[in-house]
């Protein structure tokens, strides 16, 4: 597959057909009805990327009919969506707790995390934190593509189809909930890690939503 600025490519069919699948396996059906294509038009991007080696068959869904395929990325396709500058912050880490404290190498990197993601979204205006939630991913998504919010009445999941820091958190998994308390302080809510680290590290963050009304800690 001929290269592609990322922006340019996330805006093709081809890009959103990845950008689905980086929120989790789909069938040809479930593409055609999120894009709003026909059926010719998803299998041709999926024989595609198939060839490109970024998508692969995951297995069948049992269907009313007959089963459906199911399509997932692969690692190598994750690589497309942004990464951090995972060498250096892994060995910065590593230096940290060789040389402090655990208490005070965990308080540290509290507050880079803190900064980082200030400065990154700017203030949140909304009061409750589901509303906060709301605007977080509202200010994040165009910035980040494959990060989703799976919505329910008193739970959020936020996923991303991969982790930025896979190379960092596989070795120093407390780094994940670093990043879920911070998002907690920032949301006002109760935020839990339930990230992947196994072969395709994904970030996962549930967060537990007061009902709405409800007085905000903030």
């Amino acid at each position: 597959m001929a290269q592609e600025d990322e922006g340019d490519l996330f805006a093709t069919t081809r890009g959103k057909v990845l950008l689905l699948l980086c929120r989790g396996p789909r069938t040809v059906n479930e593409l055609m009805a999120e894009l709003g294509v026909t059926d010719n038009a998803v299998r041709a991007q999926l024989v595609n990327l198939q060839d490109a080696g970024l998508v692969r068959q995951l297995g069948l869904r049992p269907g009313v009919r007959k089963p459906h395929v199911e399509y997932e990325l692969t690692p190598r396709a994750r690589r497309l969506f942004p990464q951090a500058y995972e060498h250096v912050l892994r060995n910065l880490v590593d230096v940290l707790q060789e040389v402090l404290p655990a208490e005070q190498a965990a308080r540290l990197l509290s507050e880079v995390a803190r900064r980082v993601l200030g400065g990154w979204v700017g203030e949140l205006r909304g009061t409750e934190p589901r509303h906060r939630l709301a605007e977080l991913f509202q200010k994040v998504r165009s910035a980040a593509p494959g990060i989703s919010v799976r919505d329910a009445p008193d739970q959020a999941t936020v996923q991303c189809c991969g982790c930025p820091l896979a190379s960092v958190t596989v070795s120093h998994p407390e780094v994940c909930g670093v990043l879920a308390e911070v998002l907690g302080d920032l949301l006002g809510a109760d935020v839990r890690e339930r990230c992947d680290r196994t072969e395709v590290p994904r970030c996962c963050f549930e967060v537990n939503l007061p009902p709405e009304g409800s007085p905000s800690p903030l």
